[in-house]
């Protein structure tokens, strides 16, 4: 499978499980449902690496590399991830995945030009352009939606409607911090991976950090208390965990030593793609004319792109 085939899979299961992960994170709360995804992906990825013999080089890691893995999953998973999950309860799939998915490309685009002195052809250029273009367009109707949808739960209540704007610019700057976190663990990926594989990278990108997010959620107020979770939160935390965490991983950490950073970031920032039939299927969302314009601009872009 070619890089950029591996990193058009990895937008569909992040769109996947974004569909899963926004119902699950408003009943079980943000840390915790990090932390079990993390944990079931950690126990995916260990059964990866010993079955696939790569454990021997974790052997060979410098301990360079060990820190560059280890900081890249702390950057993406606990901080980005976080801010993520905390996004898509607050202001829902439809407007997080679009707005987080147009600021990582161009801030990894930007981050490898000036750290990892990548270079870019006219296409890649004008195809990045395209596909952010045509997530801007899917995220001023996303964001469109959301408001009116504030504004006519809070009806007519003065203090009720500037607590629903502040409650929309706090989700928004989650959205807009997040990719931050995506764009510097990308590029840290990128040029601390070493002699890693795919295997071994992932594994320590996500297992280390699946200890602290257990922690964090063990040690908050509302404490991780796994017995008191339905068995379809937990499924659905595991569903999560091998696909987002685990399947999804390995292919993103093998498209980025293919194709490099930028180019990966930007065909996985190709989400909303993905998103869009999951949710009219799921979610029974409508379909508008700026998103049949922003979806078409995207697979311009893409085409491009490859």
């Amino acid at each position: 499978m070619s890089g950029e085939a591996k990193s058009l899979v990895t937008a569909f299961i992040w769109a996947l499980t974004a569909i899963i992960l926004t119902d699950q994170t408003r009943r079980i709360g943000t840390l915790s449902m990090n932390a079990m995804r993390a944990f079931f992906a950690a126990v995916f990825l260990a059964v990866v690496l010993f079955s696939s013999g790569a454990a021997a080089e974790l052997r060979e890691m410098s301990a360079r590399t060990a820190v560059s893995m280890v900081g890249s999953g702390i950057l993406a998973f606990a901080a980005g991830d976080t801010l993520y999950l905390l996004a898509l309860r607050v202001m829902g799939a439809s407007t997080t995945v679009p707005v987080t998915e147009s600021f990582y490309p161009l801030l990894t685009f930007l981050l490898a030009w000036f750290w990892l002195d990548e270079s870019f052809s006219t296409k890649l250029l004008f195809g990045t352009a395209l596909v952010i273009l045509g997530i801007v367009f899917l995220t001023s109707d996303a964001e469109r939606r959301v408001a009116g949808s504030i504004d006519g739960v809070v009806g007519g209540d003065e203090g009720a409607r500037q607590a629903g704007r502040y409650h929309r610019r706090t989700g928004l700057a989650l959205v807009l911090i997040a990719p931050l976190f995506w764009a510097l663990a990308t590029v840290w990926l990128r040029a601390g991976s070493g002699n890693l594989g795919p295997e071994a990278a992932s594994f320590m990108r996500v297992v280390p950090v699946t200890g602290i997010l257990i922690t964090a959620a063990v040690v908050s107020p509302s404490g991780l208390k796994v017995s008191r979770y339905r068995l379809f939160d937990l499924a659905g935390a595991a569903v999560a965990g091998v696909l987002g965490l685990g399947i999804a991983s390995l292919l993103y950490v093998s498209a980025i030593q293919d194709i490099g950073a930028s180019r990966t970031a930007v065909l996985t920032a190709t989400v909303p793609l993905f998103t869009l039939p999951l949710a009219v299927i799921f979610l029974k969302e409508r379909i508008t004319p700026k998103v049949i314009v922003g979806t078409l601009v995207c697979t311009v872009g893409i085409w491009f792109i490859i």
